[in-house]
Parts: C-alpha cells; sequence; structure tokens
C-alpha cells in the first residue's frame, strides 16, 4: 500500500522501509561503499589530481552518485580537458559556501547555471544529470543521489513542497533534504555513513512514492543501484497513433508555454485555434486531447488544464527528451522503430510502414505510421539518408533506454482485415519508357526536333524521384504543346491517357497552397474543398505503375515556392504531401499523401513584366530548358491554309523576315503570332472588304509591333531599320509607319514605346 510522504507520518513509516531495504541489501551496500570512496576520492583529491585527465574522465563519467541513463551517451571529452571548466570546478570544492540557508542555495544554483552555461558550447546537449552529479560530487551535503530532475519534482510534490520550474532543481535538492531533516533528524554529512543514507534516501523513496499518474520512470531498488528505468506498458495498454499536428514539435512547446501557469480548456482551445486558424473545434478538441494523451505535457484539473510534471521538464529545456519516457513506454510503435533502426541500422520507409502493420495489424492505411515516422524526423531522432532511415545520435541515445524487446498487438481474427493494398502498390514499379517509342508517337504535323525532345527526356529522368522540368524562353513558342505532347507521347494514345494529364494554368496571386491542394472548409470543419489538381494527385499517388504528367502552364504567374510549397517540399525528402492535420481523411482526402514518385511536372515560363523570377528552391529541384528559336517556314499551318497561295507567299516572306530582324533583340515572336497572323487573314478574306496586303498589315501592326520596346542601342536601332525595310518593301503602310514613329523616339527621347 502506498504511503502518502506529505504527512510526518507517512515519511517517517517509509523512511523505516527504506532504510531496513538499504541496510538488508547487499546490492544496496555495494552501492553505498562505492559512493563512499568516490566522495572521498573527490574530496581528498590535490589540486595536480583533480586537474588531471584521468580523474576528471572519472568524475564526469561515473554514475556512482547517480545513474544518467541516456545522458550518458553525451560526449564530455572537451569539457574534461577544459582548464576554465576545471578551474571553476577546483575553486567549487576548495572555497567556503555561504552559510547554510537562502544564499548558500541560492550561491549554487547560480554556479550550476553558469557553469552549464560555460560547458554548453563544447557539447551537442547540456549534459545536466551529468553535471547533477558532479556538483553532488564535490558538494554531497547539498544534494540527494537523484540527478533526474523530472523524478526529482515528482518526489517533492510527493512530499508536499513545491516543485514547479520556475525553482532551480538545486533548490528542489535542498527543500526534500531539509524536510528530512524535519521529520527524521539531522544526521552527519556524507561520506558518513549516516550521511550516505540520508543522501541516498530520496532515490530509496520513489519506489514508495504514490506516483502521479502519468509517470513512467521507475526507480528499480533491486539491481543498478541509484539508476532510473524504463516501465514499459503492454501493448494493448498503450495509446495507438499519434495525431500530426501542423507546426509539430514548435506547436506542441508553443501550447505547452500557454499553459505554463494553468489556463481554461477554452481559453487552450482558442490558443489552439490562433496558431491554426483553419482547425475546426472538432480538431482543436482532438489536438487537446493529443497534448494529454498522446504526449503526457497536459492534465486536467476540474475545468482547468496544468502541465504534468513532463510539461514542466519540457518547459524548463524545451528538449524532446523531456518527453521521451512518455512517448517510448506508452505509444504503440514508437520504441518498435528506434529498436529496428538501432538493431538493423538502417530501413526503407516501406520497411518502416510494413513494421508498424505489423505491430498493430489494424493499422491498413500509411497515415498512422507516417505520421509516427513524421514525428520521429521531426524531433532529430531519425534522418533520411538516399532512401534509407539512420538514427541520430540523439535516436541512439533514445533506444539506448529501450531494455526491452517491442511487445505488438495479436494479428486480427479476420484475414480480410490485413492490409494487401502495400504489397499491390509498392510492388509496381514506374518504368521509365524507352526515348525511340516516345518519339515516334511524337505528332507528325509538329516540327519540335528529335533533339529537343531528348532533352526534356533527359531532364524528367535525370532524378529517380524528381521528375521535374521547366519550359523557359520565346512565348507562342509551342512550350505548351511541347508538353503535352510528350505526356500524350508516354502512354502511346492509349484511350485513357487523358486522365494522366492535367494542365494547371497558374493565375497570378496565388500565395498559399490552398488554391492548388484545397483545404478543409472553414464554414463547415468536416469537409474539405477539394480542387482538380489534388484529384489528379490523389489518382496518381494510387497508381504508381504509371506516369502522370501535370503542365503547369505559365507557372511564374505567381510564385512557386508559395503554391507549391507542400510539393516542393515532399519532393525533395520523399516525405508526405501534408494536407490537413485530422487524423482521419475528410471528405476523402488524407490528412497525409505520400509523394508519387511517377509525377512528371513540366513548367512553362514567360519572362516580362507580368512574371515573377524562378527562385532557387524551384531552380534546385526542376532542369530548366531554354529555346527562343522556331522556324517560322516549317510552320505547319501553311499547309493548311485557305489564304490565296499568293497572300500565303507574301505573308510568309515577310514573317520570315520580320522574325530574322527582330531575333537578335529577343523581340521576334513564336508560332502562336504566326498562327495568329494567319487567322485574322483567312477571316479578312472570307470578309472580301480587306485586300491580303492590308489585312497582313494590319495583323502585323496588331500582333507583332506592340511588343517592339526597349532603350537605345545599336541592336534596337538596327532592328527596327531592318523591320522598316521589310514593311516598305512590302507596301505595308501603316505597320512601317508606325515603326517610323519609334525610330523617331529612339532618336529624341533615347527609348522606343508602341504604347505612348
Amino acid at each position: 500500500m502506498s504511503l502518502i510522504l506529505s504527512t510526518e507520518e507517512g515519511l517517517r513509516q517509509a523512511y523505516l522501509e527504506a532504510e531496513k531495504h538499504l541496510k538488508t541489501s547487499p546490492k544496496q551496500q555495494q552501492w553505498l561503499n562505492k559512493l563512499e570512496q568516490h566522495l572521498r576520492a573527490v574530496q581528498e583529491a590535490s589540486k595536480e589530481v583533480f586537474f588531471s585527465l584521468p580523474f576528471q574522465r572519472t568524475l564526469w563519467n561515473s554514475d556512482v552518485v547517480s545513474g544518467v541513463g541516456w545522458g550518458g551517451a553525451i560526449n564530455v571529452d572537451k569539457v574534461i580537458s577544459d582548464d576554465a571548466v576545471i578551474e571553476r570546478l577546483w575553486k567549487l570544492r576548495t572555497e567556503p559556501l555561504p552559510e547554510p540557508g537562502n544564499e548558500r542555495t541560492r550561491y549554487l544554483a547560480r554556479e550550476f547555471s553558469e557553469c552549464l552555461a560555460l560547458i554548453a558550447p563544447q557539447v551537442r546537449k547540456k549534459p545536466r544529470l551529468k553535471l547533477f552529479n558532479v556538483f553532488a560530487s564535490i558538494h554531497p551535503s547539498e544534494f540527494v543521489t537523484l540527478s533526474y530532475t523530472k523524478v526529482l519534482r515528482s518526489l517533492a510534490r510527493a512530499m508536499g513542497l513545491p516543485a514547479s520550474t520556475k525553482i532551480h532543481p538545486v533548490d528542489v535538492h535542498r527543500s526534500i533534504l531539509d524536510r528530512f531533516d524535519q521529520v527524521l533528524g539531522k544526521t552527519a554529512a556524507p561520506p558518513s555513513r549516516d550521511g550516505l543514507e540520508r543522501m541516498s534516501l530520496a532515490w530509496a523513496l520513489c519506489s514508495t512514492a504514490e506516483e502521479e499518474a502519468d509517470a513512467v520512470e521507475i526507480v528499480d531498488t533491486d539491481k543498478d543501484a541509484g539508476s532510473v528505468k524504463l516501465l514499459p506498458l503492454p501493448a494493448e495498454r498503450r495509446r495507438r497513433g499519434m495525431l500530426a499536428i501542423a507546426g509539430s514539435f514548435a506547436t506542441i512547446r508553443g501550447i505547452v508555454e500557454f499553459a505554463k501557469d494553468g489556463c481554461m480548456r477554452e481559453d487552450l482551445r482558442e490558443h489552439i485555434r490562433s496558431i491554426n486558424s483553419a482547425l475546426s473545434p472538432a480538431a482543436i478538441n482532438t489536438n487537446l486531447h493529443a497534448l494529454i494523451a498522446e504526449w503526457g505535457v497536459l492534465q486536467s484539473n476540474g475545468s482547468m488544464l496544468e502541465l504534468t510534471t513532463r510539461g514542466e521538464a519540457l518547459l524548463e529545456n524545451g528538449d524532446p527528451d523531456d518527453v521521451s519516457d512518455w512517448l517510448l513506454t506508452k505509444i504503440l510503435g514508437f520504441d518498435h522503430v528506434l529498436y529496428e533502426l538501432k538493431t538493423k541500422t538502417h530501413a526503407t520507409r516501406n520497411q518502416l510502414r510494413s513494421l508498424l502493420k505489423l505491430v498493430n495489424p489494424g493499422w491498413t492505411t500509411n497515415f498512422t505510421p507516417d505520421a509516427m515516422i513524421g514525428w520521429q524526423r521531426d524531433m532529430k531522432l531519425i534522418y533520411r539518408e538516399g532512401e534509407v532511415f539512420k538514427l541520430t545520435e540523439t535516436g541512439l541515445d533514445w533506444a539506448e533506454r529501450i531494455h526491452w524487446i517491442p511487445e505488438s498487438l495479436p494479428p486480427l481474427n479476420a484475414p480480410d482485415d490485413l492490409d494487401v493494398t502495400e504489397t499491390s502498390t509498392t510492388s509496381q514499379t514506374l518504368v521509365r519508357p524507352a526515348l525511340r517509342d516516345i518519339l515516334s508517337f511524337m505528332p507528325v504535323d509538329m516540327v519540335f526536333s528529335n533533339k529537343l525532345v531528348a532533352r526534356l527526356d533527359a531532364s524528367l529522368w535525370s532524378n529517380h524521384r524528381r521528375h521535374f522540368a521547366v519550359l523557359a524562353g520565346l512565348s507562342g513558342s509551342g512550350k505548351t504543346l511541347l508538353a503535352c505532347s510528350y505526356a500524350r507521347a508516354l502512354w502511346k494514345a492509349e484511350a485513357d491517357s487523358r486522365e494522366r494529364l492535367y494542365v494547371l494554368p497558374i493565375q497570378p496571386g496565388w500565395h498559399d497552397p490552398s488554391s492548388v491542394f484545397g483545404y478543409v472548409n472553414p464554414i463547415n470543419g468536416d469537409s474539405y474543398v477539394r480542387t482538380g489538381f489534388l484529384e489528379f494527385l490523389m489518382r496518381a499517388s494510387a497508381d504508381p505503375a504509371q506516369p502522370y504528367v501535370v503542365v503547369l502552364d505559365e507557372m511564374n504567374l505567381s510564385h512557386p515556392e508559395q503554391y507549391l510549397a507542400p510539393l516542393l517540399s515532399a519532393m525533395e525528402t520523399g516525405d508526405d504531401i501534408e494536407l490537413h492535420t485530422f487524423s482521419d481523411a475528410i471528405s476523402g482526402v488524407p490528412s497525409r499523401l505520400p509523394y508519387p514518385a511517377n509525377l512528371l511536372i513540366i513548367g512553362t515560363v514567360n519572362m516580362d513584366e507580368t512574371t515573377h523570377g524562378l527562385s532557387d528552391k524551384v531552380l534546385d529541384r526542376a532542369s530548366v530548358i531554354e529555346f527562343w528559336e522556331v522556324d517560322v517556314g516549317a510552320y505547319p499551318g501553311w499547309g493548311k491554309t485557305s489564304l490565296a497561295s499568293d497572300a500565303a507567299a507574301t505573308a510568309r516572306e515577310v514573317l520570315i523576315g520580320l522574325y530574322k530582324a527582330l531575333s537578335p533583340k529577343r523581340l521576334h515572336f513564336g508560332w502562336r503570332t504566326v498562327g495568329d497572323v494567319i487567322g485574322y487573314m483567312e477571316q479578312a478574306a472570307q470578309g472580301g472588304v480587306i485586300n491580303h496586303l492590308d489585312s497582313l498589315d494590319q495583323a502585323i501592326f496588331s500582333k507583332i509591333l506592340p511588343k517592339l520596346r526597349g532603350e537605345d542601342n545599336t541592336r534596337l536601332r538596327a532592328a527596327l531599320e531592318q523591320t522598316r525595310l521589310i514593311l516598305r518593301n512590302a507596301r505595308l503602310h501603316d505597320s512601317a509607319t508606325k515603326v517610323e514613329e519609334l525610330q523617331e523616339d529612339l532618336l529624341h527621347t533615347g527609348s522606343a514605346r508602341f504604347w505612348r
């Protein structure tokens, strides 16, 4: 039966039981003997010995005072050879402490914090546990044998003592010792035997204390004296899955900060809504429940929400380590991933997914496994190297805490419940079509060179996942036509090929992904506003053996790094595309969509005053193909026009001449303009009022001349003069007169513009 440590009688009774165990257990006596030897060695060391490398290594790495568990993996080699650190510790050991009481405690707390700040730049993580052991070794009368601040605070609360994160851990050590002195009487200081037993009493009481409901770290009093171990829950009692939360771990820290002094549940709901306004009331409640049940950082107290010990530790340190005990012992599958990567050193995403689906046969989709993998990656426990995941140093530290073989749930009884989609999808491999086959299915009446098609083909397939090419250059040169023709040629004119091509006309003012990927309905949070592109993306993800092509038409009318942000990120990392933050699908839209490696993206860009330049984020992921030349004479429309032969010949000759005259200044035109000129002349001929020279004159005036502009330079002067001569020789009076006006402007003002 648990004893109430907050009462004097309960504390005395717990002390008697702990004392009996300490005196009768050989293992505990061996530990106290080692602790005595260690403390005497530190107290009696000369300055020469104290400054020696072997002594400092023992001082920092010994866990005889208190086991430091995963904190023992922190490398302090730079610290133990730092003269400034050693000098400070020597001063701490040799100079008299202030008088007992608040002044002494404040002094030790200040020294601890300043020493921690001094060594922080030399280590990958702050070695708080080791530093507490060092301080306890130097001044054992001021500390108990509990370096784990979280467990220390939990014990202090059980004893009825203040233990919030506003109180320095050194103060908590002192308040526990003062309570012992008050109830049990004072003893001689360590390393006397009585002092050692008093110093170790806090550790012994942890197994007796009435623990918080969320406590999962235990003090093992039968083995590994002084150490703290994890007590894993059986698989059937664990939380199944982790909610994906927008902003990930940073969001959780922000919510913990908001609730640090306790808050009303509704106030915290409002705070979560301010972080992510797209969340529905149901989703906000789900986020709130996740912080209580999945992370163990919040607890209810009537209508109030308060931080747990774990939440306070997270607030104090801002380190995922402070929730490691909860995640490793209470979340199903979390320990499996780390244990697997520790055992096998690496695994692909699909291997980890399959592992987690064996852990819980009820996970029949990738969403829950992927959310767990995403959390571990966000907390820097695992990282991706090529196609495989590996443990980071922090991940290895966590994995070392798993002293058990992780348990799985039993298989489901009904065979129909087993997920077979993983095998059916991952076993299908996208095969790159042969270039010769693609060329054979390109339209025969489209004059693109085989070399240009081959450049596009190589650009799209140069990476195993990033199939992204950008076609840049002359407006109206057939960039979109080339992209769509290539896409159709991939499927050899199959009847259903239209299902695998999507042309997305980009609109100005797309500043976020909602225009492309859709969004949760802000009025009805249980529905999702889907887009055509999202539907296409979901089809591609479900059909991995077939290439799917999206054409981003005029992709730089808005900033691609803004409206394509989730896609560009997933394209680079191989992670899922995050669509919303709900745990379940909404309107058939999952929270995350695996990035479809069978997706080919072809963007077209025009560079003028209405468009934006492409950022490095886009350029780093895409291959750019620039082409500025077209063969006006080879335009397929010449053979199909209804114009009289002499009219067609005149138009063809004039347009070829204008193209050559304007191309050195990049003021030339593409096939779209040629087609528009022919179309204008055809319609004028049908009307029977305008002759072919007048219609050609007006077509050139309206389709070619408005783009003539620039500052005075040799190339522009030459281009305008050549254009004037061609137009005058062809007897195109209106167009020639307009060009002469541009020449006059260039001469007198230094610039020329069609629009004055």
